[in-house]
């Protein structure tokens, strides 16, 4: 049973990492540009987040064993329907379509770990969970850098399918039979507060994703829906505040504990999203590996950062204060975001081991202990509420990480790019010089001279293209640094988290 937990959870975790590191790649499958790549991620979100708010109802209905298995097929359904997408549409119908069912696998199966499983057996059970949850997403760059070496884009949806399928024949075979109740003691649907949260929530997704294309100040229609979703969100959170039976109780904002916990949770599921999103355009785009090197090497040195997953489980118990893990976590991430923005355009695979097994500790620092301080407090059922409450917040986080993530790089891009434009003409001896050197090696090739200068005109056009890219991700890595000490201050100074 603690296996098959673990195992669905870690195919949440492996889908996550899986798509953030290879979006590029996906989105030329299906030719999508930027903007039509950003709403994709959003739709996978907003399906996430409307899964969790009614992850409770369907375990009324169908108890634990009959939902996880359920959620499984569904994804396997939605990863087959993503694989044979042919447009950004489809790959964003097909995306929100599993974000609604593997969304809400982490709160269920942690939620099912502490009401489902005897006290004496829990420990074990955690370990399980936690190592599915580390190597899912270690594992994802390896699996995927063979998939795209040796298949085509397709593959990295259709990879995961069976897994699933598999999966959830095991639910149905293992996990107990809990969670369901008599339909008196349903919780009631709450049909406007969700509609109205769906509203709000799709406002605020589309308000994300457009901000980065354009100017929110200058826009009438984005200052709207930035109102509106503000308006409905404060609305959803007031009623369910003071309704007897909420569809997520948020008394459990009452706990400064908690607060703490939830802020640290925040901060690093958005320092994890930018790691993801900047490592590869940092490698591909900027230093010239190819994806499938990039996967290969990335995901070699997060496995050998994620044994250490074993050295924690068994002496973190020895570190009561939690504070001397945390704090050092968000160091280790700052640093690691800051040897980054050093880097050279000439660096090879050693030079980015170093920072790269940097950033694999930060969960084994940061996530890990934050997640044992935050609950600690709870019990049974206010720990079930708790914990949705956190999973709607990582969804929210990831989201927003992403679309900052990918408007940070977009804008630096293009500045880089115009900067860098200014020194490619004519008049530049430098540049002159360079374009000769590349036309005269490939007219020796045998290229005739218009041809010849043309296409040393789109080399040097490359290469302008490759180091802005370079430069963005550096600029990236800066910001990555920035929130990583702001985060560590932050938590130093918390007195809860002792």
């Amino acid at each position: 049973m603690p296996w098959v937990i673990g195992l669905v959870t870690g195919i949440d975790y492996f889908d996550n990492a899986l798509f953030a590191f290879f979006a590029s790649y996906i989105a030329g499958g299906v030719n999508a540009s930027a903007d039509e790549l950003v709403w994709a991620s959003s739709a996978y979100a907003l399906g996430a987040v409307l899964g969790i708010l009614q992850q409770h109802a369907w375990i009324e209905r169908l108890g634990y064993r009959r939902y996880l298995a359920l959620c499984m097929f569904a994804f396997a359904i939605g990863g087959v329907g993503a694989a044979l997408s042919d447009n950004s549409v489809q790959l964003m119908a097909a995306r929100a379509f599993q974000g609604y069912f593997v969304g809400p696998m982490l709160g269920a199966c942690r939620i099912l770990i502490q009401i489902g499983v005897p006290p004496q057996r829990r420990a074990r059970a955690l370990r399980a969970f936690m190592v599915f949850i580390v190597f899912g997403g270690v594992l994802a760059p390896i699996a995927g850098a063979f998939l795209v070496t040796h298949l085509e884009w397709r593959s990295l949806f259709f990879c995961s399918a069976p897994v699933a399928a598999i999966a959830g024949l095991l639910a149905l075979w293992t996990l107990p039979d809990i969670g369901d109740v008599a339909p008196h003691e349903r919780t009631a649907p709450h049909y406007l507060a969700y509609g109205v949260f769906t509203l709000a929530q799709a406002a605020l997704q589309v308000v994300l994703t457009r901000t980065h294309f354009e100017l929110f100040s200058g826009s009438p229609t984005l200052i709207g829906l930035a109102i509106a979703a503000v308006a409905g969100l404060g609305w959803f959170g007031w009623q369910q505040w003071r309704h007897p039976a909420p569809l997520v109780r948020l008394d459990a904002l009452r706990e400064r504990t908690f607060q703490v916990g939830l802020a640290l949770y925040v901060v690093y599921y958005y320092l994890s999203t930018g790691y993801s999103y900047l490592l590869p355009r940092l490698m591909e785009g900027g230093l010239g590996f190819t994806l499938g090197d990039a996967g290969y090497f990335t995901g070699a040195t997060s496995l050998l950062s994620g044994l250490l997953l074993f050295v924690y489980l068994k002496y973190s118990a020895r570190v009561t204060r939690k504070k001397w893990l945390i704090v050092p976590g968000f160091g280790i991430a700052a640093a690691a975001a800051w040897w980054f923005a050093r880097m050279s355009p000439e660096v090879g695979r050693a030079q980015l081991a170093g920072p790269l097994l940097l950033r694999g500790l930060m969960m084994l620092f940061v996530v890990l202990p934050v997640a044992n301080l935050t609950f600690r407090s709870f019990q049974a059922e206010a720990f079930a509420h708790g914990y949705r409450l956190k999973n709607l917040v990582r969804q929210l986080a990831i989201s927003f990480a992403t679309a900052s993530a990918i408007a940070l790089q977009q804008h630096r891009v293009a500045l880089h790019q115009t900067r860098l434009s200014e020194t490619a003409s004519l008049s530049n001896p430098s540049f002159v010089q360079s374009l000769d050197m590349i036309t005269r090696g490939f007219t020796a090739s045998g290229h005739a001279i218009g041809e010849a200068h043309a296409m040393g005109l789109a080399t040097l056009s490359r290469m302008l293209e490759q180091q802005a890219t370079f430069m963005a991700s550096l600029d990236g890595f800066h910001v990555m640094a920035v929130v990583a000490l702001v985060a560590g201050v932050f938590a130093a100074w918390q007195r809860e988290i002792d």
